[in-house]
């Protein structure tokens, strides 16, 4: 059996009572790196620092990372990076924040636009000529003299079929 590979993210979160400085600060040794990819890694947005290590070395991330003041999430390899959702204080926020933008459109001319007088007719067509039904054949029985069954059409009993040239083999 093959063995479980992992990768390594890093979004830029600091361990509660940690300086973001100082966790900055040994962060860039961790990854020799500069401001412009500090800046990457701490944006906010998960980035694969390691990608395909075995669980000894992804733990060896965690303990590292940890003893920096930071915290890495480590997923099976080739799954997606995971996304960091936090929830605002209550009573916060607004709807309006998640709109999308709509570009303005300019308002159409309606100057030679007016409203007819309440009761004028806005349809001059004449109207459709009712159906013709034919009701001679209906009747009427007294009251209380019928029942929903009354209305059902009697089923025709099918015929069985003959199956006497039919035999069980064995």
């Amino acid at each position: 059996m093959p063995e479980q590979l992992y990768d390594i993210f890093f979004s830029g979160q600091i361990l509660q009572g940690r300086n973001p400085v100082e966790v900055r600060s040994r962060i860039a040794k961790i990854f020799n790196a500069d401001e412009n990819a500090l800046e990457r890694l701490f944006s906010g947005t998960p980035v694969r620092v390691k990608a395909g290590v075995n669980e000894e070395t992804a733990v060896t991330y965690r303990v590292a990372f940890r003893d920096a003041g930071a915290s890495v999430n480590i997923k099976p390899c080739g799954q997606p990076a995971p996304t960091n959702l936090t929830l605002m204080p209550p009573n916060t926020g607004s709807l309006i924040d998640c709109a999308a933008e709509v570009p303005p459109v300019p308002i159409p001319d309606l100057s030679n636009l007016a409203l007819s007088p309440e009761g004028t007719a806005l349809d001059e067509s004449k109207p459709a000529p009712p159906p013709v039904l034919d009701t001679s054949q209906l009747t009427l029985g007294p009251p209380r003299s019928g029942s929903l069954e009354d209305c059902h059409d009697p089923e025709t009993a099918r015929p069985i079929p003959d199956i006497n040239h039919l035999g069980l083999v064995r």
